[in-house]
């Protein structure tokens, strides 16, 4: 990567720990949401991720915006690269699905076949997501602990910011 793709990298990850660092509650409370975002955002349950981030970190107490911030580790750009990851994972560990194969023809049986394999599918790819997503969690929380305090730390002693 040269610097000049570096930069949009760079300004992006700074922006989002800008965010992140703003968020109101404990570094600790912001840092927990995120990594249970992360964790639910790993799960093949688009459209229910943050409904799940929300009702979690309400119960917990901890920051629900840093939570649905963690929950868009998938998104329409990344989740083409994620879920197929995620479901090697699965059938290699897992193997509930054995490895479906997408059919050579797309019929009424072949469609019908992939349909009765969907739940087998589902729990591979879910069980990918939480084996990729638990790790990432725990990265994501001491990422986003080191980098919301070291923001408050910078920002609390100029400026008068958070």
């Amino acid at each position: 990567m040269n610097t000049f793709q570096l930069k949009p990298a760079m300004s992006a990850i700074a922006r989002l720990f800008r965010r992140l660092g703003q968020l109101n509650g404990t570094p600790r409370e912001i840092a927990l949401g995120c990594a249970l975002g992360i964790l639910i955002g790993m799960t093949p349950f688009w459209g229910l991720q943050i409904a799940l981030t929300l009702a979690i970190t309400s119960l917990l107490r901890w920051n629900r915006l840093s939570a649905v911030i963690g929950a868009n580790i998938t998104n329409v750009f990344t989740a083409a690269l994620i879920y197929p990851v995620n479901y090697w994972v699965g059938v290699r560990l897992v193997g509930f699905s054995e490895g479906t194969r997408w059919p050579s023809r797309l019929d009424i049986p072949a469609m019908e076949g992939l349909i009765t394999q969907s739940p087998h599918i589902l729990v591979d790819l879910t069980a990918g997501g939480l084996i990729l997503g638990i790790p990432l969690a725990i990265g994501g929380y001491f990422l986003t602990l080191k980098g919301v305090r070291i923001y408050r730390r910078y920002f609390s002693s100029s400026a008068g910011a958070p």
